[in-house]
């Protein structure tokens, strides 16, 4: 791409960028680009401050204002096991979206100076064991005696949710009045009235709702909520969006959605990175040459000795934070290498409990006990080598611990390797330990990408498998066995809820 020219017409990159970039999209633009941030009850985390006024600087979709700085204390989300297991622990970089360049460099450390450790979780996307490194690790700062209390809320049982002490049912965003806006595209966004399609099931609140009760608890629902009810908010996100200008709020309202319509003049602008392509001196990147880095500065000048992220990317076969391929000492012990990619049947765990599509031969595998496992996939001729039959069950395991699979023979993966999707619900055995349901998050490696970047390595990584005898695993551990179990949706709520009467 560099070297056709980047921002030459007919050689440029398109990148559907929700987040940003939308002065540089190679589209035709809109007339505006639709904000909600006034209608924005809760935040990205970490909440950013500006030091001109003291008060929370909301940045949702913005980049962030010159002088803006960040709490006090705070942790990457691949380190929250190592924060709570083994603190103190340090790292560079914020790991925000819309951080400077510069941010990465900068070291933090938790706990902060005058700041107690994390003693309390609470939970609205818990899923930390099936997405994140090493999950069996994160159990283990789960289940830790420093966290006192976990509250978790979510519309589906995820897998976190085993381990809170309180679990408080979410309603689902068709059973919630909302407003959205879609900009995903880079050029027609759309500002969405989201209502309600059906009355919220049983005793499910939304997330909004449930933080509103607390707040009432504590005494804070009037400084939360602004005096404001949501449909008052709904109207406040309308009138601030940048769209209340091209349409009333009557007919927004009736309609349920509003596409921005394209800049008549849309031609008179450049093409996302013309300018600088036609004139690089005077239309300079945000990079210290003010041009593309094949090799960069930053990177040369702050971590000189990091040869995991060298100012020039390339191949690296091992490095001192990663020894997990093939050619590795641990080969010998574990010689097949899993690659783990986002599923095909599910958006991380959601979606598993789905009857239709657990009927797919690869989205689940039914054992002789009735139950579906998560399907591995092997190559014929390593399931020879281990007297693996197609079908059977499996243990896929290293010194992180195991999880069980069913075994799907093809010869649609390579020899030496083993395919696992990531996002099965955890149904532990011996939690922390070995799974049943296939959650292979739990035996992913630890370490981040390197010692200076908190970034996550998880698509593929060393285990060895053996085929098991479902019925000793039954006799070994009888109650793990009993569990309220449906073979068409999967686990069910009784098996670890207790219903507080």
């Amino acid at each position: 791409l560099g070297m056709q020219g980047l921002g030459k017409p007919g050689a440029h990159q398109v990148k559907m960028i929700e987040w940003g970039m939308h002065d540089r999209q190679p589209m035709p633009r809109g007339v505006v680009v639709p904000d909600l941030t006034e209608a924005n009850r809760g935040e990205m985390v970490p909440r950013v401050w500006d030091v001109a006024t003291g008060k929370p600087h909301r940045s949702m979709g913005k980049h962030l204002k010159p002088g803006s700085i960040y709490p006090k204390q705070f942790i990457p989300k691949d380190l929250i096991h190592d924060a709570i297991l083994n603190p103190p622990i340090s790292w560079y970089g914020t790991t925000l979206l819309f951080a400077d360049v510069d941010d990465q460099f900068t070291k933090y450390t938790y706990p902060a100076e005058g700041c107690p450790e994390v003693h309390m979780i609470w939970s609205d996307s818990p899923c930390w064991i099936t997405c994140w490194n090493d999950g069996n690790s994160f159990i283990k700062a789960l289940r830790s005696p420093k966290i006192e209390f976990m509250l978790a809320q979510h519309p589906w049982m995820e897998n976190d949710c085993q381990f809170a002490d309180i679990v408080l049912p979410v309603s689902t965003k068709i059973e919630q009045q909302d407003i959205g806006v879609d900009q995903g595209s880079g050029q027609y966004r759309v500002l969405m009235h989201e209502k309600k399609c059906i009355e919220p099931v049983g005793e499910s609140k939304s997330d909004y709702e449930i933080v509103c009760m607390i707040a009432e608890r504590l005494g804070l629902l009037e400084e939360y909520t602004g005096g404001k009810t949501v449909d008052e908010w709904i109207r406040v996100g309308f009138e601030n969006s940048g769209v209340q200008d091209l349409t009333t709020w009557e007919e927004f309202e009736e309609k349920g959605y509003f596409v921005v319509p394209t800049e008549q003049e849309w031609e008179k602008h450049p093409r996302g990175l013309q300018k600088f392509y036609e004139d690089p001196d005077n239309n300079p990147l945000t990079t210290p040459s003010g041009k593309i880095e094949f090799f960069s500065q930053n990177l040369a000048k702050h971590f000189p000795d990091d040869r995991e992220r060298p100012p020039v990317p390339h191949w690296i076969e091992k490095g001192e934070s990663h020894d997990d391929r093939l050619s590795s000492e641990r080969a010998r012990k574990y010689p097949l290498l899993v690659v783990s990619n986002h599923g095909r049947w599910r958006v991380h765990a959601q979606c598993d409990d789905i009857t239709w599509t657990r009927e797919a031969p690869t989205c689940k595998v039914r054992g002789p006990d009735g139950y579906n496992y998560e399907p591995l996939w092997i190559h014929p001729s390593d399931a020879s080598a281990r007297g693996i039959g197609n079908g059977d069950i499996v243990k896929i395991y290293n010194e992180r611990g195991a999880v069980l699979g069913g075994a799907y023979v093809t010869e649609r993966i390579m020899p030496g390797v083993v395919y696992m999707d990531h996002g099965a619900r955890y149904d532990p055995i011996v939690p922390g330990e070995l799974d049943r349901g296939g959650a292979i998050n739990t035996i992913t490696p630890h370490n981040i990408t390197s010692k200076n970047a908190t970034g996550m390595v998880v698509s593929g990584f060393l285990v060895e498998v053996e085929a098991i005898n479902i019925e000793d695993l039954r006799k070994k551990y009888p109650e793990a066995f009993k569990r309220p179990y449906h073979p068409g949706a999967g686990l069910r709520l009784e098996r670890v809820l207790v219903k507080d009467n």
